[in-house]
Parts: structure tokens; sequence; C-alpha cells
């Protein structure tokens, strides 16, 4: 797996930056991070130098107040930083463009984004940036307690399944989490347009058999014991994933859900995974995981931006 070192923290001045800011302490230790980054974005604007003469106190610009106000918060929970190096930055511009431009410049293997199910706020520059961030994404409410000991893998045995798979387990040996994977299929009922209920549990059964070689064979691709990963063939019948693979996560008390995520372009937008995409909605509270192919992303970028 590619190694989660180099961490993108997105602060927004609110309530949700201390939980962001704990849980990324509780995280680094963990994952073996190298360098942290705590980011605030400020939309560009000018103050007309006669309303600026009524504040001469201002002698430092409005970016050094926020970082060293930042820096002084984030000191409280990162007090031994010999083993890892953190850096407060704040930038103005076009918030989307330089959160893009900094993730791509910086070399940022993962960027942690708060979703507000409680707290104001929308996560408009989340869902703005998600698809052309080259980073694996990290979505985390404020009602989530940090730690990671179960994690759910969602897999269609695919090659970017391959890439969460391999990062859940990487991860799993990192924090000693156990991982578990989830497929979920659908049955294309419209070819069967008499069937009956027991035509649709005798499906469900071969598609859990399917399922079953299947997984075997993408393990075994991966130098991976299926038995010691196991997984469960759960029926997608109102074809909505990110609600099977949710309510799964929370029967089986998962503290987060990986899930690999093929960047497409559909005319002049570039979008996720449709279940990537439903799984990022406010209302789940399970964090999620969305790992990218990097090299993919960045290519959308560099034309993007080159």
């Amino acid at each position: 797996m590619e190694k989660l070192d180099n961490i993108l923290v997105c602060m927004d001045l609110t309530e949700m930056d201390d939980f962001l800011i704990n849980y990324a302490a509780y995280l680094v230790d963990r994952i073996e991070a190298r360098k942290i980054y705590f980011l605030h974005l400020l939309q560009s604007y000018d103050l007309p130098q006669e309303i600026l003469r009524d504040f001469p106190d201002m002698e430092k610009p409005i970016t050094k107040i926020i970082q060293e106000e930042l820096e002084e918060k984030i000191s409280k929970s990162f007090p031994n930083q010999d083993h890892i190096e953190t850096e407060v930055v704040v930038l103005e511009g076009i918030k989307s463009d330089r959160l893009l431009q900094f993730t791509r410049d910086k070399k940022i293997n993962l960027t942690l984004f708060g979703k507000k199910v409680g707290y104001l706020g929308r996560g408009s520059l989340a869902r703005r940036t998600m698809p052309l961030t080259p980073s694996s994404i990290l979505l985390l409410s404020e009602t989530v307690i940090p730690k990671i000991e179960r994690i759910l893998v969602r897999t269609d045995f695919t090659k970017m399944s391959e890439i969460a798979m391999k990062t859940a387990v990487g991860l799993g040996r990192l924090t000693g989490a156990t991982v578990f994977a989830i497929n979920a299929y659908k049955i294309p009922i419209s070819h069967f347009p008499q069937y009956s209920q027991e035509d649709e549990q005798r499906l469900q059964r071969r598609m859990s058999k399917h399922g079953e070689k299947e997984y075997a064979k993408f393990m075994k691709k991966l130098k991976l014991d299926p038995q010691e990963i196991p997984c469960t063939y759960l029926y997608d019948k109102n074809y909505d994933e990110a609600q099977v693979l949710y309510h799964h996560g929370l029967v089986n008390q998962a503290d987060l859900i990986m899930i690999g995520s093929k960047v497409k372009s559909e005319l002049a937008n570039v979008i996720l995974d449709r279940t990537a995409e439903d799984l990022a909605e406010v209302e789940k509270n399970i964090p999620v995981m969305i790992v990218k192919d990097r090299k993919q992303t960045l290519g959308f970028l560099e034309a993007l931006f080159d």
C-alpha cells in the first residue's frame, strides 16, 4: 500500500477543528506519519484603506493572526513533535483551486475533512474537491470516537478494490485492527420478468456462491488468506450499495469503512464512484476512507493546472 505518512487536515475555524486535531493526533501515532499539515483557506478579499485605518491594532496580516492561533491550539494536542513534523498553513485565494494545488505540490497522500452532523456547515469545499483531490480522503463527523479497531472494506473485485484491500490490511497491521470485507451484489431482475420470490432467493444463493469464488481468486492474487479476512455477500435489492455497506458497518461495529474509488469523467464534470459519494453524505456517521489511485487523479489535475 502507499504510505499514509504525509497528511493534510483541512481546518475551517469552527468547533470541528478541535475534533479533527484530536483525531489526527490519535491517527499519526499509529500509522507512522512523518509530516502533518493543518491548512486553513481564506477566500480572497481586499479591504479598503479607510476601513483598515479604523483598526490600527491590526499590525499583522489576517493570515498570520489565524496561523498563530491555530499553532497554539495544535501544540496542545501535539506536545511531543520529535517523531512527526507539523506545519500550519493559511492561504488566500479560490479555496478549491488552492486546496487542489496544495495537495498536488506537497504530495499529500491522506486528506482529512470534517463532515458536520450537529455543527453548522455544509462541507461544500469537501464535496467540490473530493473527486480531484489526488490523495486518499478520510471523512469524519464530530460524533466519532477516535479509534480504529474494525475496518470494513468494500470489494467488487476490481483494481480499485485491490488498492483498498491492500490499504486496509496495511492499516490493520499498524493499528491492530480487524479487517473484514463486504460484496454487495445486484440481480438484474428485468431479465427475469416472470420470476417468483423463490426464484429471487435461488438467484441470491447463486450470486453468493459466485462471489465466494471471485473473492477467493481476488485474495489469491493479493496473496492474502480469505479465511483471515472474511467476506459477507449481501443482495443490493434497492440499488443503494452505500446504504447496504453502511448498515453492515453499523451492525458489525465498524470504526472505518474503506472504499476504493475510481475517478470518472462525465462531460465537463469529474466525479467519484457513486457509492463513495453516497457514503460521504453527512448523515452517515462511520468514518469513510476513500482510497484513490494517485496517478490517475494526478492525470486529471495536470490537465487542469498545466
